[in-house]
């Protein structure tokens, strides 16, 4: 079943009224508190109405995971990175970003879970959230400008070392502070001499 997407205002308002509610369930309670017949009453629409819009848990979960990067990749486009270079503002951002997932270990486990399925359905969604991931620290290394083929590949390696420290914290795997030291590692890789020889960011900021 291919999910409904809203059109009309009123539409629009339902479903984002879904996703703050299963955002605030799974924060909560995690996945186990998230059910589909909880979400439709706590969010005052029809189960009918849930169900045209995520024909199962793991669509709002995939439906949050959008909106958040969308709405981090708004928010880093208005702000000015911390730090002087690419590899410094990249790193800073990421530790900044494991904080936060640190701070509500419920759904940032839901969102990793849902986000490393292998499904086929799952593929094209997932997908959009990696590329929001990357263009967002794009924008963070070089305020969005076009990178060339080997910036993009180091980007796209310190995307997966991030993700992989992170899925490793949550299964317990490894601590917090290894997870940290394991982004600082990845974070390295766009020192490289060269890599980034026009970075009109590295100027100190105006006081």
């Amino acid at each position: 079943m291919v999910p409904a997407l809203p059109s009309t205002p009123a539409q629009h308002g339902r479903y984002d009224r879904i996703l703050a509610t299963a955002t605030a369930m799974l924060a909560l309670g995690g996945e186990d508190l998230l059910q589909m017949k909880e979400l439709a009453q706590r969010a005052d629409v029809s189960l009918a109405t849930l169900y045209r819009y995520f024909p199962a848990k793991d669509y709002v979960l995939l439906a949050i995971a959008v909106g958040r990067y969308e709405n981090a990749l708004r928010r880093v486009t208005d702000e000015t990175p911390d730090g002087a270079t690419p590899a410094e503002r990249v790193t800073s951002h990421l530790l900044r970003e494991f904080r936060t997932g640190q701070r509500n270990q419920k759904l940032t486990a839901s969102m990793a879970r849902v986000l490393t399925d292998t499904r086929a359905d799952y593929r094209q969604v997932i997908l959009q959230v990696r590329d929001l991931h990357l263009k967002i620290l794009q924008q963070v290394a070089v305020a969005g400008r076009p990178l060339r083929g080997d910036q993009h590949r180091r980007l796209l390696i310190v995307h997966n070392v991030f993700s992989a420290a992170n899925q490793r914290w949550l299964a317990g795997v490894c601590s917090a502070a290894e997870a940290r030291f394991e982004i600082r590692v990845g974070g390295h890789l766009l020192t490289v001499p060269g890599l980034f020889p026009d970075d009109d960011l590295a100027a100190p900021r105006p006081q």
